[in-house]
């Protein structure tokens, strides 16, 4: 014969008894509030033409960087390039103040990064390798 668990009152005291542990747990306090983050600062910006002539000083910068090799040389020449075409011929058509704005800042956002793979650049030749 198997064992089974005794039926009737010792089951229905279990059963309340796990009930009432499952349900008596109490919430857990939140964590205290942690200092506030400070927000960015307000980006300064040129006019469009300013900054996007800075665009191009800094990609003529990464092309005159001794570390690059020929290939990087002749993209950042090409770009360059193409970079003065295109902001010559947006010369050309009248831009209103909103989206001349909104030119600058991606120009100064390209300058930027431009300017950090310059400082990449400097530091030293890529390393060759397997990642």
């Amino acid at each position: 014969m198997r064992l089974t668990l005794p039926r009737g009152n010792l089951q229905k005291f279990c059963g309340v008894i796990a009930f009432l542990l499952a349900s008596c747990s109490h919430p857990v306090a939140a964590p205290p509030p942690g200092t506030p983050l400070a927000a960015e600062p307000d980006l300064r910006l040129g006019s469009m033409d300013d900054e996007c002539n800075a665009l191009i000083a800094a990609i003529d910068g990464y092309g005159a960087c001794p570390n690059a090799d020929e290939g990087e040389r002749a993209w950042a020449k090409a770009l360059s390039e193409d970079a003065k075409e295109d902001f010559t011929a947006g010369k050309k058509g009248e831009t209103d103040a909103p989206a001349q704005h909104e030119i600058a800042v991606k120009c100064h956002k390209a300058a930027v990064s431009m300017r950090a793979k310059t400082q990449r650049c400097q530091a030293g030749p890529t390393p060759k390798g397997d990642y």
